[in-house]
């Protein structure tokens, strides 16, 4: 079993109930065939970057999953006969990339974690708040002051 990842988009002229039943009828031939679904998202519709199948506009459903090469295979003709899918694209996941994104989700969460740790929300200081409304960093002096220092020597 192998980790793939489909990104298709559907026509936008179907109905919400349509579009549903168009993905859970992918998700229950991954499962169907001995898959597993390990995320599944609708990110609906959405503006496309160019006009596909004379469409300006599109579903957008994700889904990453196990399964094997030969259904991978099968889910692609699905979807090029499929009339409702107007683009399709087919990810191959190997270990090296799941390894890698599971250290970045670890490593972002860690971060959060120290952030949230280090000051409590809620609990600035003044002189950074007063640097955040003027637009400049705590780092830089008005330059006002400056004049005034010359002025007086």
């Amino acid at each position: 079993m192998r980790t793939y990842e489909s990104l298709y988009i559907l026509r936008p002229d179907l109905q919400e109930e349509e579009v549903e039943a168009l993905a859970k009828d992918v998700e229950s031939q991954i499962t169907g065939d001995g898959g597993t679904i390990v995320r599944s998202e609708t990110w609906g519709k959405r503006r496309l970057a160019y006009e596909v199948q004379k469409c300006s506009e599109g579903y957008y459903i994700l889904v990453r999953f196990m399964a094997t090469p030969v259904f991978v295979a099968r889910l692609e003709n699905y979807f090029r006969l499929t009339d409702a899918v107007i683009r399709y694209l087919m990810l191959h996941f190997d270990e090296r990339t799941l390894r890698l994104e599971a250290r970045q989700k670890k490593r972002k969460e860690a971060e959060l974690q120290s952030a949230a740790a280090v000051k409590p929300r809620g609990e600035e200081d003044e002189d950074e708040e007063v640097g955040a409304r003027s637009g400049r960093g705590r780092r830089y002096r008005d330059e006002d002051a400056e004049d005034e220092d010359t002025e007086e020597e």
